[in-house]
């Protein structure tokens, strides 16, 4: 049986009955518009994202970016790009943005523009990785806050994991509320479940 992925959020899924989108999308639908990611998460990738997050490897952006730099490149190409935003506690606890780092190199690879201080984490949350699923979507409710009147109609809003998606999707929303129409994510990896 063939696998694909879920046409928004990118998770693989069997297609036996021509199904392009995964139960939990059709069951509540992201307010992101779709995802391209490099890969699923699992080592040696895994260990490049868990590198660059906790123990400051900030040279595995550069591959990371490599890596998915073919992924970005089939959006349009005017569409710029935005860094996951972390919240300035967590920021000044780790001290540069691991989103942000795959950003910028991504910008330069690609020719797009970088849009900056638009998108701000607002609330303070638990991680994400640290919470059951059934808790991520209220953890990031409401998190997200848009900075200025000047809102691009399209994005891509760069992370370096998808696991569930609520933290995209939330920040999607935000984007969508102050005026962008569409958003998509382009995530370095993607778990699988």
């Amino acid at each position: 049986m063939p696998i694909y992925g879920c046409q928004y959020c990118a998770k693989p899924i069997a297609n036996s009955d021509n199904t392009v989108i995964c139960s939990e999308c059709r069951s509540q639908q992201p307010s992101f518009d779709g995802i391209v990611c490099a890969g699923i998460y699992q080592p040696p990738a895994s260990e490049w994202v868990m590198g660059l997050k906790f123990s400051k490897q900030l040279h595995w952006s550069r591959a990371m970016a490599e890596l998915l730099t073919p992924m970005v490149n089939r959006l349009p190409h005017e569409w710029p790009l935005i860094a996951m935003p972390l919240h300035r506690r967590r920021l000044r606890h780790r001290g540069y943005n691991q989103a942000h780092e795959l950003t910028k190199i991504l910008a330069k690879k690609t020719g797009r523009i970088e849009v900056r201080n638009l998108l701000q984490r607002a609330k303070y949350t638990a991680m994400q990785a640290t919470l059951p699923e059934k808790k991520r979507r209220a953890n990031v409710r409401n998190a997200f806050a848009v900075r200025g009147d000047d809102i691009p109609k399209e994005l891509i809003l760069v992370d370096d994991v998808l696991t569930t998606g609520q933290t995209l999707s939330a920040a999607a929303n935000a984007l969508k509320k102050a005026g962008a129409e569409t958003i998509y994510g382009a995530v370095f990896l993607r778990s699988e479940g």
